[in-house]
């Protein structure tokens, strides 16, 4: 059995805080779509994608917003910070967290693995990786890569 390796993060004014098992992380990796630029303010955005049970809120209850048919987002309702989100609004589980906003800087398995949605990249936003790029959000299996 995998040892867990539970992390703390949290918005901005520390009214939602929550807890993700580093060693339960499915895929990870940089969002440049135009409703992710437009919720956090970022040309882009860090995100891991979670396997079932790796989530936990510890504080708070956050709000939740419906940005697209396919994700519902969740994010403080004091200081507006946005913080994790659910790929399937009708989910029972968050599948999802901006990386950006853990407390300690991540652990490799956090690190970003890929570009998604790289045919809406900030012409003027430009990164030193040599990751995977996919022009949309139809991600092969972080395992086929």
């Amino acid at each position: 059995m995998m040892e867990e390796d539970w992390r703390s993060g949290g918005c901005h004014c520390g009214a939602i805080r929550y807890e993700v098992d580093a060693n339960r992380v499915f895929d990870s990796g940089y969002c440049h779509c135009s409703i992710c630029r437009r919720l956090t303010g970022a040309p882009v955005v860090a995100w891991a994608l979670l396997k079932p049970g790796a989530f936990r809120i510890t504080a708070g209850t956050p709000h939740r917003y419906d940005s697209s048919p396919l994700c519902r987002r969740s994010f403080c309702p004091t200081c507006g910070g946005q913080l994790f989100y659910m790929d399937n609004p009708n989910a029972s589980e968050m599948s999802g967290i901006h990386t950006a906003t853990l407390d300690e800087p991540a652990p490799p398995a956090l690190q970003p693995r890929l570009h998604m949605c790289a045919d809406n990249q900030l012409a003027w936003f430009r990164t030193g990786d040599n990751l995977p790029r996919f022009a949309d959000n139809r991600l092969s299996h972080p395992e086929r890569r």
